[in-house]
């Protein structure tokens, strides 16, 4: 029911008798013709809502008095004028206040008063915030940094043959292998996801494809005293795509990384424990972290590799051999090579690079 304020009373003795009468014999009078609680219009600003007073949204709408303006303003001289605290980033606003496009700061969230100049209202663990879009200096209101943007960072921190993947130091045991533990068509390249390109498939910005088909090349490398053309902004040396946050905004695979646009290179495990059944269905074994279907033990011979014919793609009975020990299961002539492998600190020289256990 709305409900008004009402003045505190300055002393009871000042009310009589029939004035009491009165007041409840309209009131009862009232109710009884209403059937009810009284029923105003939920338009009339008069008895709305602090949030819905009015319909202005800002300084400078008409007002006769302060009630006509939203919260954090004020009627003056017939126009509504901000009391709020001014702003121009987020972090100078209260907590549970944020910094809207007026530049003043309001109590409630940027999905009301939306945010300042250079920032998103951007969704992230169930609750909204302004984040710098493109941010990547850590700032206040950027995204959480980095953990790295380089591959020596990582191996000071776990080691040789540690890479930066994703913003976050991974070690060589816990890097792909194989392209089946790559999301979409990407190929595991040197411990890296990294995209598959030719001509009708490019790359995404500030990749480019090399000799081999896959997005390994940096055509404008930059670093942090150097800038990128074009909105773009400098992540792991690439001049890429700018985002907002950690959620992102990012499309075709890509994940949002210190604000822009990286490719997912992070491997994606299935299983753990090697040479067993694990978390794989029946008749087949965990390998590399992926479940490949097992055609037999020993070597790979031609009777060995009749499970495999069915198969559409992995239709190759492979000996594999692993830290673990050596497995046969199906694969493919250009996967499950065995010249490299991060994992078993198995390198490729001459200049190549390992790609799905193959050295090319």
């Amino acid at each position: 029911m709305p409900t008004t304020s009402i003045a505190p009373r300055t002393s009871r003795k000042s009310w009589r008798l029939p004035q009491r009468v009165l007041a409840v014999v309209s009131f009862l009078g009232a109710g009884s013709l209403l059937g009810g609680c009284p029923i105003y219009d939920d338009n009339d600003p008069y008895y709305s809502t602090p949030a819905s007073r009015g319909s202005c949204t800002g300084s400078g709408c008409a007002c006769d008095s302060s009630f006509d303006c939203p919260n954090g303003y004020s009627c003056q001289a017939g126009s509504c004028v901000s009391t709020s605290p001014s702003c121009t980033s987020p972090s100078q606003c209260a907590s549970g206040s944020v910094c809207g496009t007026d530049q003043r700061c309001h109590p409630g969230t940027c999905q009301t008063y939306g945010c300042p100049s250079g920032y998103a209202c951007t969704l992230s663990g169930g609750s909204v915030s302004c984040v710098r879009s493109g941010a990547t200096d850590g700032g206040a209101d950027a995204a959480p940094a980095p953990e790295c943007s380089a591959d020596s960072t990582c191996s000071n921190k776990l080691g040789s043959g540690a890479k930066c993947l994703n913003g976050s130091c991974v070690a060589p045991k816990d890097q792909c292998s194989d392209a089946t533990q790559c999301p979409g068509t990407a190929q595991c390249v040197d411990g890296a996801c990294t995209p598959q390109c030719d001509a009708t498939h490019p790359c995404p910005t500030g990749f480019s494809c090399d000799s081999k088909g896959v997005c390994a090349g940096n055509p404008t490398p930059c670093s942090s005293a150097t800038s990128c053309s074009g909105g773009n902004v400098c992540v792991s040396g690439h001049c890429v795509s700018p985002c907002s946050g950690s959620g992102g905004g990012c499309t075709g695979g890509l994940v949002c990384v210190g604000g822009g646009c990286v490719p997912n290179q992070k491997p994606q495990f299935v299983c753990q424990t090697e040479g067993v059944r694990d978390a794989c269905a029946a008749g087949s074994l965990c390998l590399r972290h992926s479940c490949y279907i097992g055609c037999g033990g020993g070597d790979a011979g031609a009777d060995a590799g009749a499970s495999c014919l069915g198969a559409d793609k992995f239709n190759v009975c492979k000996s594999v051999q692993t830290a673990s020990g050596t497995y046969s299961v199906c694969g493919s002539t250009s996967n499950l090579g065995t010249e490299c492998d991060p994992a078993q600190n198995k390198a490729c020289t001459g200049g190549k690079v390992c790609i799905d256990g193959f050295c090319r």
